[in-house]
């Protein structure tokens, strides 16, 4: 199946089919609030405006940017929630 962006779960233990499952899951848990794939690339392109800009962003840039450190990490815990070996691992999009 092919996506409009790649979720990559990194953590040097786990086998390919549970970091296949989990990628899976944190795609899941990012589209349902931001409104699917495109919102999931509007969000990460205002975070890395936000990240990579020198100077000051308009509010509704920030406001979208904010989205994306709470979904991520909401998405993060829901995904990795209970799995103490591997607290460590973390998401790349």
């Amino acid at each position: 199946m092919s996506y409009a962006y790649i979720v990559t779960l990194h953590h040097s233990t786990l086998p390919p089919s549970q970091c296949q499952q989990a990628e899976m899951q944190y795609r899941q848990a990012l589209e349902c609030p931001l409104r699917g794939a495109d919102g999931v690339q509007q969000t990460w392109r205002a975070w890395q405006e936000a990240e990579h800009k020198q100077g000051s962003l308009s509010e509704e840039t920030w406001m979208v940017a904010r989205q994306w450190l709470i979904v991520t990490d909401r998405a993060r815990q829901s995904v990795l929630q209970g799995a103490a070996d591997i607290t460590d691992a973390y998401f790349e999009v």
